[in-house]
């Protein structure tokens, strides 16, 4: 079973810190490098810059804000690799016609890169070592075994 995913980073996001006296400090999130605690001060590291906040008072309130919404991803057809482990041949269906799969060992050199055929595609993998390897499906990877 194949199961992908992305990261989707929040563009806009915010940084809000409120401290007992009420003093608020908003920073875009993008530019904060790290939050350090130590003892009963704050310090905000920027990146790009020497630049230090310090909050000596107690802190309150940390708050991140994210732009609200929710962005629709196009689905791509299900991809299916079998068997797995895999012995003589390897066949990845759900891939459209002539969309290339690319066959990579771990260390990231290209084995092969071969056009995908109507919904079902034959990887003759005979030749290759016994380990682990990759194929990469336009955004997708999928690893499969070679026994």
């Amino acid at each position: 079973m194949l199961i992908t995913g992305q990261f989707l980073a929040a563009q806009n996001s915010m940084i809000k810190i409120t401290s007992a006296d009420g003093t608020e400090m908003i920073f875009p999130l993008s530019d904060v490098q790290n939050i350090v605690f130590r003892d009963s001060a704050m310090m905000v590291n920027l990146k790009n810059t020497e630049t230090l906040y310090w909050l000596n008072t107690k802190v309150t309130c940390i708050r991140f804000n994210y732009p609200t919404g929710i962005k629709t991803l196009p689905t791509e057809p299900s991809v299916s690799v079998f068997p797995n482990p895999v012995q003589t041949n390897l066949t990845v269906s759900g891939v459209n016609k002539d969309i290339k799969i690319n066959l990579f060992d771990l260390k990231g050199t290209l084995l092969q890169s071969i056009p995908a055929q109507d919904n079902s595609t034959n990887i003759d993998v005979s030749s290759l070592p016994a380990g682990l390897y990759l194929l990469q499906i336009r955004e997708q990877v999928v690893k499969f075994i070679k026994q």
